[in-house]
């Protein structure tokens, strides 16, 4: 069976529409490359495991959600993925990619005129911290850039915000526990989770924390 990367992408269950899609982003994200480190995934299974599958499996699981795939942030985007690559797939969704580094930032700005997403994605570049007013959307997605106590106390100031999807590994377990011995333990609370496997070995988590208002009752110890 060939796993060429549209091959893998058909497998998946993707329109033509969608694989041409993928097979553009993908290009982007190679050319890219030879320029500056974004990703060590760049052979077909490899980009498909290691990026494509995300993508996938947090379109599923946001479709569970009640507000479905509202407008979001992708914070710490790098190559793009979630957020960019969710949108050049799903013509329903809008992200705003935050990238601190100015080089990614304006390969993202780039990328999002190649693939005609300018309608629906737009980039920031910055640190949080310094981009909280301009964070203008109700749902705040992070892959694999930091601790949920790190991510949690840039977004504190930041208002619009009211629900945070983690994509994470096995590990996932002993950052919550750390989180909840933190200053920020009664901020968040959980609420869906979805874990899923890549190539039939790594584990991989998506959770959404809820924002608890300031001034509401206080989360137990296990954060339910």
């Amino acid at each position: 069976m060939s796993n060429s990367f549209e091959d893998l992408l058909l497998r998946a269950g993707l329109s033509a529409q969608q694989v041409a899609a993928a097979h553009e982003f993908r290009q982007c994200v190679v050319e890219e490359n030879e320029r500056q480190n974004l990703t060590r995934l760049l052979e077909p299974e490899d980009f498909f495991r290691g990026h494509v599958v995300d993508v996938l499996e947090l379109r599923r699981f946001r479709e569970r959600l009640p507000e479905g795939p509202a407008p979001a942030v992708d914070l710490g985007t790098g190559a793009g993925v979630p957020g960019l690559l969710s949108a050049a797939l799903y013509q329903d969704e809008s992200w705003t990619l935050v990238d601190s580094e100015i080089r990614k930032a304006e390969y993202l700005k780039r990328t999002v005129e190649r693939l005609g997403l300018g309608g629906r994605v737009k980039v920031l570049h910055g640190r949080v911290e310094t981009l909280k007013g301009r964070l203008q959307a109700p749902v705040v997605v992070s892959r694999a850039v930091g601790s949920v106590e790190k991510l949690y106390s840039w977004l504190e100031g930041c208002s619009t915000w009211n629900s945070l999807i983690l994509l994470k590994g096995p590990k996932w377990e002993e950052e919550w526990s750390g989180f909840l011995v933190s200053r920020w333990r009664q901020r968040l609370s959980p609420g869906e989770s979805l874990e899923y496997s890549v190539g039939g070995q790594i584990k991989r988590l998506i959770i959404q924390l809820h924002r608890v208002p300031r001034g509401t009752s206080k989360i137990s110890p296990d954060g339910k």
